[in-house]
């Protein structure tokens, strides 16, 4: 697919919880298509052309979960891709997002971001705002949903904000796996491999499972990876 030299317009632009500013641009791709962007404290955090991996973090995990009525955690709405795919699987009967910025919830919510309102307004979905690792063990009692996943940050490797470091260590992440009823599944999507994150939740469950991610985007390929690690 070709690329567009247009110059991205801002839709909206606000100060980031962690500092600096969380944008949302739009631009249209080669073939004149509608593209948004977000971008965090001036690092691109994803759009909505290549958002197979956003999906894939709900569906790899879902593949992996038995049962009906799940209940699944997410940490991080981004532009709502993740949360769409759970949502189009009959099995999943709640949603519960924490997301940092207020900002991203209102732009999706007001239908800023095409298609976010009706995902939002969506009954299966309750998103709270605030930092995860507060909020998701306050939330969620011990052992009461089916699913976690995680996707706060770039991974351990490329932090846009280092203040999201714990999100990657084992008080946290032990703090999810307790969340999870047996058999449940936790998921880290991180921008690079990170095999220090793969021992970590190893240690921690019964199993985990690296699956790597190719990516090509604006004529490089970036190698991403999912971390299932299994209560």
């Amino acid at each position: 697919m070709s690329t567009s030299t247009e110059r991205p317009t801002v839709l909206r632009r606000a100060p980031g919880a962690l500092g600096g500013e969380v944008v949302l641009r739009a631009r249209t791709d080669g073939e004149g298509e509608p593209v948004h962007e977000l971008i965090v404290d001036g690092v691109f955090a994803m759009d909505t052309v290549h958002t197979a991996t956003e999906r894939l973090l709900a569906t790899a995990v879902l593949d992996r979960v038995a049962g009906d009525a799940l209940t699944v955690a997410v940490g991080g709405l981004g532009l709502g891709y993740t949360v769409r795919a759970l949502l189009d699987e009959p099995r999943v009967g709640a949603v519960e997002v924490v997301e940092l910025e207020p900002n991203l919830v209102e732009w999706l919510s007001s239908g800023v971001v095409p298609g976010g309102a009706e995902l939002m307004h969506d009954p299966r979905v309750r998103v709270r705002t605030g930092d995860v690792r507060a909020v998701l063990p306050t939330l969620l009692p011990a052992e009461s949903v089916d699913c976690v996943l995680l996707d706060v940050d770039n991974g351990p490797l490329f932090l846009v904000h280092g203040a999201n470091a714990p999100v990657y260590e084992e008080p946290f992440l032990a703090a999810c796996l307790a969340r999870l009823r047996p058999g449940g599944v936790l998921a880290v999507w991180s921008a690079d491999p990170a095999p220090a994150l793969h021992r970590t939740l190893t240690a921690l469950a019964a199993s985990c499972d690296e699956i790597p991610l190719q990516v090509a985007r604006e004529g490089r390929t970036f190698s991403y990876a999912l971390y299932l690690a299994t209560r």
